[in-house]
Parts: structure tokens; sequence; C-alpha cells
């Protein structure tokens, strides 16, 4: 007994001590990464940038940062976390000091996609090692990611905008670029492996290979049915992140907002976001990441569309108050249901699979609002992306619904986290290349 609590005290340490440096770090990568949006409406004048062409450069970022989830993130499974949390914070600097001194609009796509790569391969890495400290408190880590995430977009936008009134962009770029760096010290003092990559699971099948090295892609993830419908819901909440972060400050700008003003409406979409991201995280561990993702879709998409018709500045960013408790109960319920769903051994490739997916309706979404905004308004961007949202979410839940209800004959061959047994709603788990089917404990 006395043992089992301290590896119990031991395992909270490390928890705490990694989950306080992924917030530190993650905080300086997401305001970097968000830093430019409120300097658009300005580089536009400078440098001759078309409204098109703002969507082109959010789309640079989110493009290559699913090139980093796909290709890279399974590194994370294979002892390479901290390497690849060094590796992002110096691509995310590099690409912020690259962008100040941009003088064509092709300069920022190529710094865009440069800092959205880092941005990619340091989440990957985060996040694997976060659900693998204690994958029985999987979604309250990830809820805690999601709040330093949009901790930092709300400070980097609101830096930016407030300090565009007296500094060049060029200034604030290489000025947020050299506050990125530091990042590399909470990295390399918190980013350790606590646990193996790939531990063997006493009583798993055997496997055609060998079970300490995981697979250096995620494909293989794919099929699993809970896996793709999990896909779906994180892609469905991803769509309006690509179709309006971009295209916001011109928003804002053509309904009467101020630079200021657009800066403090990120910031104040972050607040309720890293309010409730630890009680949503716990939400997830209780009663499962769909039951949360299904709450918070519910508050998210009738603000979505509701956006097309505001035409009040002030109205627009209290909107924003609100849509940010319901994509905080939507990505991470989605996080963790993607965790509940494959074995820790597997978190990197998992949830950057998840993440990739989110990037690629992201990027889709980005590239395509800019020529939905200027051919029909907000009306046609905030309407469309909210019925894309729709037809997604749906998808998605009625394909985890038939994971659920799907004939399983044989028991559990392992638990997706130590010590507790897989739901039946996480039917179709993978280890390496070996398809488990979960039943009802």
């Amino acid at each position: 007994m006395k043992g089992s609590i301290d590896a119990r005290d031991t395992r909270d340490t490390e928890r705490r001590r990694l989950t306080a440096g992924v917030v530190i770090a993650t905080v300086l990568m997401s305001s970097g990464s968000l830093v430019i949006f409120p300097l658009l409406p300005t580089l536009q004048a400078e440098l001759g940038i078309s409204t098109a062409d703002i969507g082109f450069v959010a789309a640079a970022g989110f493009a290559a940062a699913l090139i980093a989830e796909l290709v890279v993130a399974p590194y994370a499974d294979r002892g390479r976390a901290r390497t690849m949390g060094v590796v992002g914070v110096l691509f995310m600097a590099a690409a912020l000091i690259g962008s100040a001194l941009a003088t064509e609009t092709w300069h920022l796509v190529a710094g865009r996609a440069v800092g959205g790569f880092g941005f990619g391969v340091f989440m990957a890495a985060a996040s694997a090692l976060l659900v693998r400290v204690d994958p029985t408190r999987a979604g309250e880590s990830l809820g805690r990611l999601g709040a330093a995430e949009l901790a930092g977009i709300a400070l980097g936008p609101l830096a930016s905008g407030l300090t565009i009134a007296f500094a060049s962009p060029g200034a604030i770029l290489a000025w947020s670029g050299l506050a990125v760096v530091l990042g590399v010290v909470p990295v390399a003092l918190t980013f350790r492996e606590r646990t193996p990559a790939a531990p063997t699971v006493p009583g798993a099948a055997a496997s055609t290979r060998s079970t300490t090295r995981p697979p250096r892609v995620s494909f293989d993830l794919l099929r699993s049915p809970m896996v793709v419908g999990v896909l779906l819901l994180y892609g469905a909440i991803m769509v309006p992140t690509g179709a309006y972060d971009g295209i916001w400050p011109r928003f804002m700008t053509d309904i009467g907002a101020s630079e200021w003003l657009t800066a403090l409406s990120y910031a104040l979409f972050a607040v309720p976001f890293a309010l409730i991201a630890g009680w949503a995280g716990r939400l997830a561990d209780r009663h499962g990441g769909v039951s949360a993702f299904v709450r918070g879709a519910v508050v998210l998409v009738p603000i979505v569309a509701l956006y097309g018709v505001i035409g009040n500045p002030w109205v627009a960013t209290g909107v924003g108050f609100i849509e940010s408790s319901g994509q905080a109960l939507a990505f991470i319920g989605a996080a963790a249901a993607m965790a509940q769903a494959v074995p820790a051994a597997r978190a990197g490739a998992s949830q950057g699979l998840m993440r990739g997916f989110g990037l690629l309706t992201a990027t889709i979404a980005a590239a395509l609002s800019g020529i939905a905004y200027d051919a029909g308004g907000p009306l046609a961007l905030f309407g469309g992306t909210a019925i894309v949202v729709v037809l997604m979410a749906v998808a998605g839940l009625l394909i985890v619904r038939a994971a659920r209800t799907r004939p399983r004959a044989d028991p559990p061959e392992h638990a997706a986290s130590a010590g507790s047994t897989p739901p039946a709603a996480f039917a179709g788990e993978l280890v390496d290349d070996t398809v488990c089917t979960a039943s009802r404990p």
C-alpha cells in the first residue's frame, strides 16, 4: 500500500513539473504563432497584400504544422520528445525574425510556414509527454495545454496590437522572436520521458514485430473506427480556427474596430477557455471526451453563425467571450477522446494524427476564407463555416456511435491507460500493427 502511495505521489510530482514547463513554453510558442495577425492590416498597406493573400499567409502556417504532425509526431513515441521541443522553439523564433525582414508577400508566407512547422513539432512532443505521465488524467493535462495555448493566443495579438501604435511591424516581430527563444529553457529542463516509449502490455497478443519501438508513421491508427470518428470531431472544431483567425482583423476593421479593440478581442476570447480548461479536462476524464465535445459544439455552432449578422465590434468581442467556452469543451473533449481511444504508448502519433487532420481542415478553410469574405462578406464566411462544422460533427458522431455499438466477442487485450479498463466506446484500439477490440468492463 505504501509503495503504491509513494508511486502515485512521485507520478503527481512529475506531472506537475512537466505541466509547468509545458505551460510556460506553450504560452511563448502560441503567442509567437499569432503575434502577426493584428499587424496584417498595416502590413497589407505597406506591402500591398490583398485580402485573399491574407488567407494564404494563414494557410501556410496550418499546412506546415500539418506536415509536422503527420511526419514528425510519431518520433515523440520513440524517445525524441525533448529534441523535438527544442527544435520547435528554435524554428518558431527563426520564423518570427525572418518575417520581421519581409518585403514581399511570399516572405510572410514562408515565415508562417517555418513557424507552423516548429509549432507542430513542439505540440506533438508536449502532448505525448503529458498523456504518458499520467494516462488516467490525460483530459485534465491536455486541458492545461489548451489553456496555455489560448493564453499565448491572447497575449501575442494583444501585445502586437497595442505596440503597433509606436513600433513598426518588423520591430514587433523581431522582439517576439527573441522572446520565444526563452522557451528553450523550460523545454530543456522538463521535457523528459517518464515511462518507456512503448511498454510491454501483459497479456497482449504477440505482434509480428517488436513492441519496443512504435511505428514511424501514424496511419495504422486509421484502422480504428473510433479514431476516424474522433478525427472528424476535432477537424470540425478546427474549421472556425482556419476560417477566420486570419480574416478576423479585417472583419473587425470593416465593422468599425480599432487596432487595439481587435487585439483586445483576441485577449478576451482566451479568458473563458483558460478558466474552464481544467474543469473541461476533468469532465472529459469522468464522462468521456465525446460527451464533453457534444456539450461544447452545442454552444459553439450558433455563435459562429451569429458573427455573420453582427455589425458592432463591441458585440462581436462579447460574443467571442461566449464562443470561447464552447471551443474549450469541444477542443479538450476531442483531444481527451483520442487519448482514451489509443494506448498511451502511441500518444505522440495519435495526438499528432488528430491535430494533423484538424490542421488539414483549417488549411483548407484558411485558403478559402479570403475568397469567401471577398465574395459574400461576413454572412458567407461565418454562415458557411457553421454549416461545415455541423456536417463534420454529425458525421463524426455517427461513426463514434457505430464503433460503440459494433458487436465484440473478445475481451480487451489491454487497457488504454495504466490501471484502467478501456470503455466500450473505444473499440478498435491499436498497439503497433495489432488491432484489439475492447468489450464492456
